[in-house]
Order: structure tokens, then C-alpha cells, then sequence
């Protein structure tokens, strides 16, 4: 038997009042013979509620809303810094490149097509995924503190400040470099 459960109510099943940031509320399971009921109650309408087909329950609390993501700079910036390191051969570039492909991998600008193995190298095949050109990029075996350092270097370039060896984002999705933010996040 598969049991669907509902998601928690954004209010009281029973009065009706809207649940508050970080406010705690009972959720129950009621056995209707048929089907497993969710029902997320206020603490005044649990003290006064309780059906005889209580399956299970517990205490829960609405989740205090974070706050938006910080960005670096516009995505653009990052994606013109990879391009332009291209042509340069030196290993703080290859460095530094690496790094800025695995960010915009993860932001869905490059997608991996391959992983090429070269003379004991290994080698990321990369495509834009707007574009159909593909590119490669030398895996620089970095260890934490070489990734930390590029990082550094990239905030340096762009404009973000630096606190223990980790980018903080600039507020707002704006930098020195670029004024709106990333594009699809």
C-alpha cells in the first residue's frame, strides 16, 4: 500500500488561522479506513481537538523564510572572464579557469559533454548551453586551499569582498562590475 501524505497547511485546519513565521502547530494522521488525512492544527484548536481516529502525530513549526541568495556579479561577467582566459597558457590561469568552469556548470551555463583522459591529463569537454561550440578545460587537480585562492583572485577581479578565505557575495546581485542580476535564478 503506497500512503500519500499531504504537505503541511499554511493554516489551522480547524479555525483557520494563518501559521506564522518560526509558529509551532501540531500535524496529525487520521485513519479514514480508506486513506491516510493530514491535518495541521493551532496549539488553542489541538488543546480542544482530538478524534477518536487519531492515527499518528507530532509537533512541528513553520520554517523561518531564509533570505535571498546573494550573487557575485551577473553571470555574463563570469562566463566573459571564461572566454577571454582561454587563449592564455600559464598554470594560474589553467587555475583559474578551471574554477570559473565548475561555477558555471553549476549555474547551467556550460553543460559536461565529455571527460577526456590525454597523457595523464584530464580534460573537461564543455558546451554553452546556448551555443554549440564546445571547449575543453585542463583539470588542474587544485586541492582546497588552491580553490580557495582562485576564489579569492575572482572576488578581487569582481569586486566582492573576501572574509576567510570565501567569496561573500556582494547584497543586492550587484557589484562593481555588473548591475543585475544573474538571469533564470
Amino acid at each position: 500500500m503506497d500512503w500519500h501524505v499531504n504537505k503541511g497547511a499554511k493554516n489551522c485546519s480547524c479555525c483557520q488561522k494563518l501559521f506564522e513565521e518560526e509558529e509551532e502547530y501540531f500535524s496529525a494522521l487520521y485513519d479514514n479506513a480508506v486513506a491516510y488525512t493530514r491535518k495541521d492544527l493551532c496549539l488553542n484548536c489541538w488543546d480542544m481537538k482530538h478524534d477518536g481516529d487519531l492515527f499518528s502525530y507530532w509537533k512541528t513549526k513553520v520554517q523561518k523564510k531564509s533570505e535571498p541568495v546573494r550573487q557575485y556579479a551577473n553571470i555574463e561577467v563570469f562566463y566573459d572572464l571564461f572566454v577571454r582566459s582561454e587563449s592564455e597558457d600559464n598554470a594560474s590561469n589553467k587555475n583559474f579557469r578551471y574554477v570559473l568552469a565548475l561555477y558555471l556548470m553549476r549555474k547551467k551555463v556550460l553543460t559536461l559533454k565529455a571527460i577526456n583522459r590525454e597523457n595523464g591529463d584530464e580534460f573537461l569537454v564543455l558546451q554553452n548551453s546556448k551555443e554549440e561550440k564546445e571547449t575543453r578545460v585542463l583539470n588542474p587537480k587544485l586541492n582546497q586551499e588552491g580553490i580557495l585562492a582562485v576564489k579569492e583572485e575572482i572576488g578581487n577581479l569582481i569586486g566582492c569582498s573576501t572574509q576567510n578565505g570565501s567569496q561573500e557575495a556582494v547584497k543586492g546581485g550587484a557589484s562593481a562590475v555588473a548591475s543585475n542580476g544573474e538571469k533564470g535564478h
